[in-house]
């Protein structure tokens, strides 16, 4: 019975680590991503998150619309307008959508998930495409940006805030 019981904790141990690393792998889905909702207020995001974010305190700062990134996810920003989180953006590979769509993937990958879902226009600076898929309810929505052929970020949540070309303008 001795010689079980490391081999149990072993077990144990083995458990907790894949759960905590499965929960830490957040999926973007167009309302959200992880345990973070569109329209979480900024105090909201601050505690899930367990981190301190606050409106700019610069002048030339707009503080109706600014991003706060958190410090443990490098590859993921938070668009807060008005108080409230309303775009969540990723620009770096590592993070993946419900669909499974990730930055490196090419935008016919993207074409082929999403179908007749998408409406495809042109990128604004580059010669590349924005993809845009509005949800059933049409108050959320994802938008990939492509550049040669291939998907350099991403970003989903209200259907406006997601139609923004430059960040906050």
């Amino acid at each position: 019975m001795n010689r079980m019981k490391p081999i149990f904790l072993f077990i144990v141990c083995i458990s907790l680590v894949a759960d905590s690393s499965a929960a830490d792998n957040w999926v973007l889905r167009d309302d959200g991503i992880g345990p973070i909702k569109i329209g979480m207020s900024l105090s909201q995001l601050s505690a899930v998150l367990h981190e301190r974010f606050s409106k700019p305190t610069e002048e030339w700062e707009s503080q109706e619309c600014f991003y706060v990134k958190p410090r443990r996810r490098p590859h993921i920003a938070f668009m807060i307008e008005d108080g409230r989180l309303t775009r969540i953006d990723v620009d770096g590979a590592g993070i993946s959508t419900s669909t499974g769509i990730q930055v490196g993937d090419s935008e016919s990958h993207v074409l082929k998930v999403y179908g007749s879902k998408l409406k495809v226009g042109p990128a604004q600076y580059t010669e590349g495409h924005y993809l845009t898929a509005r949800s059933s309810d049409g108050h959320h929505g994802i938008r990939f940006e492509t550049d040669q052929g291939k998907i350099g970020s991403f970003y989903a949540g209200r259907y406006e805030s997601i139609q923004y070309v430059e960040g906050c303008l």
